[in-house]
């Protein structure tokens, strides 16, 4: 059984991994049509059961807004030992991010991203630093794998703007919601992590698995 230092530890290392996180995505740019999309998962680090993270999506026209929600709880022999809570709104314009309001605790650590862009450009203000970004940014925009493009994504967590590969792995077969279904699966590679995701043919997002420091395995499990 892992003490509740390495748990701890352990989960930072993970949920740093979603600023994701969380950062945030999927489905295909035909799928897109649909006014509105949500993702709703069941989180687990290892075996045990962490949380919940959600996105909630919607478009008109050429315009689409991302909600998320993340709140996690680590506990051990019934005691909390870590929290943690993850809230941000995405604004898009086709498939380049136009604004982003993201909020972060993290077990008592407050971290804040806030970017608008103005006159071609997206400037973002974290509480580390000011920054400002050229032509089309995008962040781990999990909930659609045709935005997940380009050399670098924007982390919503530390607002920082990330080296990033993204690769194709292969198509794979994989239970979702209890039925064996085909699914592409993607892989993406920054110098601190690396996350795996998982989309139907049809490109809606349906899986996440990511490892953290500590050999723990950190899943997103579609409700």
């Amino acid at each position: 059984m892992m003490s509740a230092y390495s748990m701890t530890s352990g989960l930072r290392i993970a949920v740093t991994l979603l600023g994701l996180l969380t950062c945030l995505g999927s489905a295909s740019q035909q799928a897109w049509s649909a006014a509105s999309q949500t993702y709703d998962f069941k989180v687990f680090l290892g075996k045990d059961e962490i949380g919940r993270q959600r996105f909630d999506v919607s478009t008109e026209g050429e315009q689409t807004e991302v909600r998320v929600d993340a709140q996690f709880t680590v506990k051990f022999l019934y005691i909390t030992v870590y929290t943690y809570r993850h809230t941000n709104v995405e604004t898009w314009e086709r498939t380049c991010l136009r604004e982003i309001r993201a909020k972060t605790n993290d077990n008592g650590e407050s971290f804040f991203v806030n970017g608008i862009f103005q006159n071609g450009q997206l400037q973002v203000q974290t509480q580390a630093a000011t920054w400002i970004g050229e032509g089309c940014i995008r962040t781990f925009a999990y909930w659609n794998p045709e935005w997940i493009t380009g050399e670098r994504l924007l982390n919503s967590q530390t607002g920082e703007h990330q080296p990033a590969s993204i690769l194709t792995v292969g198509e794979e077969t994989i239970p979702v919601q209890g039925v064996p279904t085909r699914t592409t699966h993607r892989r993406i590679v920054t110098d601190k992590f690396t996350i795996d995701l998982w989309y139907t043919l049809n490109g809606r997002w349906v899986a996440l698995h990511s490892t953290t420091k500590k050999g723990d395995i950190l899943r997103y499990v579609l409700q």
